[in-house]
């Protein structure tokens, strides 16, 4: 149902783009069959929450009946996309849906500018006025910005992830203390020290149950990365640049953990003090620093029942996995390799291999070999 308005107010819309020299001679609002007229104002501002914001704002001119009713959306969903021309009306159309915005429970603010340059101080106020919206959401991938102190104390935010468009401004700091007891999901990506930053962030989250964490290990940290999360379920973890001098500790006590990914560069001993609930693993490695660390990292994930591996870059004997069910291969993998993988997997039922290189006879023997046991 909302859909199918959702699509109605889009054609009206460019209906009335199309004929803009009958606005200006008429009101739209006696002109215009709108048929939508007779439905509650709340379930008008949910078919405009579901919009991005500049599409919504420009439904005020359907007729009068809809002049106000953007005001009310609980949603504001704002990128640099056509039609902004520059930075700065694009801060003037934020700053004023940002002042008539009428919701008491903002569910989302979503902040997407890879283009435009827009003011810090612009952004950190409106991640502020949302704070003040109670807002549940924060989505922020902008080229430059800075946190507001508001928003470390958010009691409503549920999820939150952080990262930036332009690499080269790389600061965003975490104050202490932190308290954002209602979150639950948090993606960030870490430049500027990441241990200070994003360990500081997840202490003062209790109840964190996703952490998508990406980060770039500097020479001068010399403190392992412990995750102590005893409510945490889903793990994504990629270290985006370590230098081959630089070795850390990853330690995982996640009793509850059921997903893990780990992506990047293998640059850090793993250390699995507790994953007796992990059900799913995914990794892809670029290169690694040692063999050692690679073994080290697949015996502590051997208990999964589901495993995904890109780029596999390891030839010496694999450990057991005596649980797994489901195995993904992907990239370029050798026969040889592929066998070794599977001989090590007792229990496989299901396999999937993107692309084999080299003895393609021998893989097909083995599987033959495998059919004739069962």
């Amino acid at each position: 149902m909302h859909v199918l308005i959702f699509v109605y107010i889009y054609h009206n819309y460019q209906e009335v783009k199309m004929s803009s020299k009958e606005v200006k001679m008429s009101s739209i609002g006696e002109d215009v069959d709108d048929r939508l007229s007779g439905l509650p104002e709340d379930t008008i501002s949910h078919i405009l929450s579901l919009m991005p914001t500049k599409f919504a704002v420009r439904t005020s001119i359907l007729a009068k009946r809809w002049r106000y009713s953007w005001m009310g959306v609980t949603n504001l969903d704002f990128d640099d996309i056509h039609p902004f021309f520059n930075s700065k009306i694009l801060s003037k159309f934020v700053d004023r849906v940002m002042e008539n915005c009428k919701s008491s429970q903002l569910g989302i603010l979503r902040l997407h500018f890879s283009s435009k340059q827009v003011k810090r101080e612009s952004v950190s106020s409106w991640i502020d006025k949302a704070v003040r919206l109670n807002v549940s959401e924060l989505d922020i991938q902008v080229l430059s910005f800075e946190l507001p102190l508001s928003l470390f104390t958010c009691k409503t935010l549920t999820k939150l992830r952080i990262g930036e468009e332009n690499l080269k401004s790389r600061v965003w700091e975490c104050p202490c203390p932190v308290n954002l007891p209602s979150l639950k999901t948090l993606d960030i990506v870490v430049f500027n020290n990441p241990f200070v930053n994003a360990f500081e962030l997840i202490r003062g989250c209790p109840i964190l149950e996703s952490l998508s964490l990406e980060v770039f290990i500097q020479l001068d940290e010399e403190e392992d990365y412990i995750f102590n999360i005893p409510t945490l379920k889903r793990l994504k973890l990629i270290v985006q640049k370590v230098f081959s001098w630089v070795t850390k500790k990853v330690v995982l006590n996640v009793p509850n953990l059921e997903y893990l990914y780990v992506g990047g560069k293998l640059g850090s001993i793993f250390v699995m003090e507790d994953l007796s609930s992990l059900v799913e693993a995914s990794t892809s490695f670029r290169c690694l620093q040692s063999d050692d660390m690679w073994l080290e990292f697949l015996k502590g994930i051997s208990g999964v029942k589901s495993l995904s591996i890109k780029k596999f870059p390891f030839i010496s004997v694999l450990p057991i996995f005596p649980y797994m069910k489901h195995l993904r291969l992907t990239s370029v993998w050798y026969s040889g390799l592929v066998i070794e993988f599977l001989e090590s997997c007792p229990e496989l039922k299901h396999l999937c291999i993107e692309e084999v290189l080299s003895c393609f006879k021998a893989l097909m023997t083995f599987f033959s070999t495998c059919l004739l046991a069962c």
